[in-house]
């Protein structure tokens, strides 16, 4: 399935709640390729823009995702190290920064069909998310054998990829050894981005400026720097803008009666309207009039 709007991207993916920020200007292209059976999904993600992905799995399931080569990934603030394994916790939900050509494949099992797949495994407990490094050539093997299983689910091929869908899933959770404790400054610097969102979120018509976080916040301007820096990879500047431009976007496809680019715009403290053109055709690699136009023809049925 491939699309051409981030949010349409991640709304594709089945059972999952999630929500993407497009860091990266210019037009989104996505691709994903899914299979599901019975308790158990894998698909494959491909990205062509640097993303903040909001994401929450299934009840009672856990994702385990493996990215096609170390590209940088962030998963909930921390860098994934070489050769690792990405997996969600207890609640099943976590935050990812991909980079610009991210490929990813990713398996979401239920806690129960792991149970009696593998008595003896041990899940990840944690809230959020974890990541471990695990042997190259069994991280290797994996990624052949999910792209092989989703090839022959496209296919209609009739096996047994359910099985071995498990034994991909239970291979590698078996990998994990003692988790790492985070960093004091790590855990502090997430806080600070997750205290900058929702400051924007609770009053998106008075978007705060760099100084006037840092003096809320209780930050200096280079303390506030490296936290995006490390957490997302960019300025906290860019940050701010990027957040706005997808509210802007998000309420454009919902097409509601009587919403204009103006009042859109608006919600989320853009006032100079030729300036805000100018920023949201580089970052979506297209007018704002033509967005709303678009879902509107959508919500229609035009």
């Amino acid at each position: 399935m491939v699309s051409a709007d981030v949010d349409e991207h991640a709304s594709h993916l089945s059972g999952w709640r999630q929500e993407y920020d497009q860091l990266g200007g210019g037009g989104f292209t996505g691709r994903l390729d899914e299979a599901v059976s019975d308790g158990v999904q894998l698909f494959r993600e491909r990205t062509s823009h640097q993303l903040r992905q909001r994401c929450e799995v299934w009840k009672g399931a856990v994702w385990c995702g493996i990215t096609a080569a170390d590209d940088g990934s962030r998963l909930d603030g921390r860098q994934v190290g070489a050769d690792c394994i990405m997996a969600s916790g207890g609640d099943g939900s976590f935050e990812l920064v991909s980079p610009p050509g991210h490929d990813i494949v990713g398996f979401v099992v239920s806690r129960e069909a792991l149970a009696l797949h593998a008595p003896e495994l041990a899940l990840p407990p944690e809230a959020g998310a974890v990541w471990w490094a695990v042997d190259p050539v069994q991280r290797h093997a994996a990624l052949v054998h999910a792209r092989a299983i989703l090839v022959l689910a496209a296919a209609g091929v009739e096996s047994d990829l359910r099985t071995a869908m498990l034994d991909v899933v239970a291979g590698l959770l078996a990998t994990r050894g003692p988790g790492r404790r985070e960093r004091g400054n790590a855990s502090a610097r997430r806080r600070l981005v997750a205290q900058v969102r929702e400051r924007i979120e609770a009053s998106p018509d008075r978007a705060p400026s760099v100084p006037e976080l840092c003096v809320a916040l209780h930050v200096s301007r280079r303390t506030l720097q490296y936290a995006f820096e490390d957490e997302v990879g960019v300025n906290p500047l860019a940050y701010l803008r990027s957040v706005r431009l997808n509210g802007v976007r998000r309420l454009l496809r919902e097409a509601a009666p009587g919403l204009t680019v103006q009042r859109a715009a608006a919600h989320w403290g853009f006032w100079n309207l030729s300036a805000f053109a100018g920023d949201y055709r580089r970052q979506f690699g297209e007018r704002a009039s033509e967005t709303l136009a678009r879902a509107a023809v959508a919500r229609t049925g035009g």
